[in-house]
């Protein structure tokens, strides 16, 4: 790190993401900031709302030259930018290049692991993938269970995509980031052991949604480094309109057109499924253990209304944990080394519309408790 305190520049620091990243650095009071954007009015104006040592400057992420100047004397460089398939791996290899270490809340974008050696990435660090990855870490304090565990994961929001948020997500379907109607067994991905979509109540949520299983490489690691027995992850859709588009974007249809225009068909019909309903992310996750004390089942349930801010915070602890040197040279996912209740901490505390909820059921003797997949009510 350089001298003084370090300084921590924003990538895409006006926007919805990357301003939630920024208040929430700029309320730990212990680092400077640089706010960067193509639009170096808004990035200043920004700067100004924060106060104390926040500098702006011009960043165009789909410029080489121009991200280089924006990571000159950075020691973290934080990636809120977007789309993700428009920048590829320029913002990593521009951290790298100044010496900078680097967080993404997105993958990273692009097939090499920079920086790497001397350097620290952080990769993922965003709400799905994510703040997902944490659950299962959540509910077994980060222990190998005891026994067997089954961990079952949801995420179900409502709300209407923005473009770069559409895009991302495309994209996320298109790069391998999981295998659809799969779950983790004894040690293995079993493709299409699950069947496809179907109503289900998911703790959190007021109503049946329909959830689609698809195992993400995210819970797959998180599996393998915790030894669960099995681990299987839903997505859930409130309305039928995305889900609609969705299923015409995964079976090729040529009427979803190309990318802007797939994109525009995801932001069109999230709006139709959101109209006149308040907006929510919740993240739900189940873990079922037995042993020779019995069965256990234990849930988190983790509802907020703003994902592009609850995205944001997890990004600042990442980079504030890099920053801080909490985090080991190299390259990792954001799911396996941030504080989990770290991130739980840094949620309440700047985004109190988010709950958090944990509840334990320990199962009568002599009662097998039924599969957590199917029972999930209301908390």
């Amino acid at each position: 790190m350089s001298g003084g305190a370090p300084l921590i520049g924003v990538l895409g620091g006006y926007g919805a993401v990357g301003a939630a990243a920024a208040r929430v650095l700029a309320a730990e009071g212990e680092f400077r900031l640089r706010i960067g954007g193509r639009d170096p009015e808004a990035a200043a104006r920004c700067a100004a709302a924060l106060g104390g040592a926040v500098e702006a400057g011009e960043a165009d992420a789909r410029s080489e030259a121009s991200l280089d100047r924006f990571a000159q004397g950075c020691d973290v460089v934080l990636h809120c930018a977007g789309p993700a398939y428009e920048l590829a791996d320029r913002p990593r290899r521009a951290a790298a290049a100044a010496g900078a270490d680097y967080v993404d809340v997105m993958d990273g974008c692009g097939p090499a692991p920079a920086p790497a050696g001397e350097r620290t990435a952080v990769l993922s660090a965003g709400l799905v993938p994510g703040l997902s990855g944490l659950l299962p870490r959540l509910l077994t304090d980060g222990r190998t269970p005891p026994g067997t565990a089954r961990f079952t994961g949801y995420h179900v929001s409502l709300g209407a995509f923005t473009r770069t948020g559409a895009m991302d997500y495309l994209l996320s379907l298109d790069r391998g980031y999981g295998t659809p109607r799969a779950q983790w067994r004894d040690g293995h991905v079993v493709r299409g052991a699950l069947r496809g979509a179907e109503e289900r109540l998911v703790a959190g949520v007021p109503h049946p949604v329909t959830v689609y299983p698809y195992l993400t490489q995210e819970l797959v690691g998180q599996a393998r480094a915790l030894g669960l027995a099995e681990a299987r992850w839903y997505n859930g859709f409130d309305g039928h309109h995305l889900l609609d588009a969705l299923n015409r974007h995964r079976s090729g249809d040529d009427r979803a057109g190309g990318p802007e225009a797939r994109a525009a068909d995801v932001v069109r019909a999230s709006t139709l499924d959101a109209l006149g309903r308040s907006p929510y992310h919740v993240l739900c996750g189940v873990l079922e253990r037995s042993g020779p004390d019995g069965a256990t089942v234990r849930r988190v349930v983790v509802r907020g209304t703003d994902g592009s801010a609850m995205t944001g915070v997890v990004g600042a602890v990442a980079a504030r944990e890099v920053a801080r040197g909490r985090v080991p040279r190299g390259v990792h996912r954001a799911a396996r080394v941030l504080p989990a209740r770290g991130v739980l901490d840094a949620l309440r505390r700047h985004l109190p519309d988010t709950v958090v909820t944990f509840s334990d059921d320990t199962p009568a003797a002599g009662v097998v408790p039924a599969d957590p997949v199917m029972e999930e009510g209301v908390l």
